[in-house]
């Protein structure tokens, strides 16, 4: 009887522990309401490895820049990021995004251009620099700064932190205000899931 209830508040409190952790571990969204709900038809799974993207979006078109012209910097002073270079790119023929290198973040040219509506950045979590690889431990409130070459720095703050699926198209969809998404693989050397935070300026530009 006595073993059973010492088992029994074992379990209990392991439970909790695991429930206290999830937030920490980014599974849980941080309160902000998701930005699209409705997914996109017959994408399949555009998110998944080897990143295969859709090679369009409804209602987006692409900013057109050269492959080697830096169209902003990046910086994230939570996880040390200091002007990574923001490089457009779209997808091959094979429908595949294709990935700036090096330690470089990626702006997904067929989403909306940075400061005009759903600008979606993507950074490696565990290759090349690993630019993203401390994504999930971003917190509402947290600061994300991006600068265009010559200009001033805009900055934005988290809203929200979630751990996806690669099916997640919704995070790709366009939207009616002005924000940052940034995603990349999660866990660390498994990448079957994604993390997705959403900034949004702290002022409009």
């Amino acid at each position: 009887m006595r073993r059973n209830l010492i088992a029994g508040l074992l379990i209990a409190g392991g439970l909790a522990l695991m429930a206290s952790a999830l937030p920490g571990l980014g599974l849980i969204n941080l309160g902000a309401a998701p930005a699209v709900t409705q997914p996109i038809p017959a994408l399949n799974d555009p998110l998944s490895p080897p990143h295969q993207h859709p090679k369009f979006l409804p209602g987006t078109n692409s900013t057109a820049a050269g492959p080697n012209q830096v169209v902003a910097y990046l910086s994230i002073p939570k996880l040390g990021i200091k002007n990574a270079p923001i490089f457009d790119r779209g997808v091959d023929q094979g429908g595949n995004m294709q990935i700036a290198k090096g330690y470089a973040v990626t702006h997904y040219a067929y989403s909306s251009p940075i400061g005009a509506g759903n600008a979606v950045l993507y950074g490696h979590d565990d290759i090349e620099g690993s630019v993203f690889g401390r994504l999930k431990d971003l917190q509402a409130g947290d600061e994300v700064h991006v600068t265009p070459p010559g200009g001033s720095p805009v900055t934005y703050r988290v809203t929200a932190r979630s751990i996806v699926a690669p099916t997640a198209v919704q995070i790709l969809q366009p939207t009616s205000d002005v924000r940052l998404t940034l995603f990349t693989c999660w866990p660390n050397w498994v990448d079957t899931q994604r993390v997705v935070v959403t900034a949004m300026p702290t002022s409009s530009s």
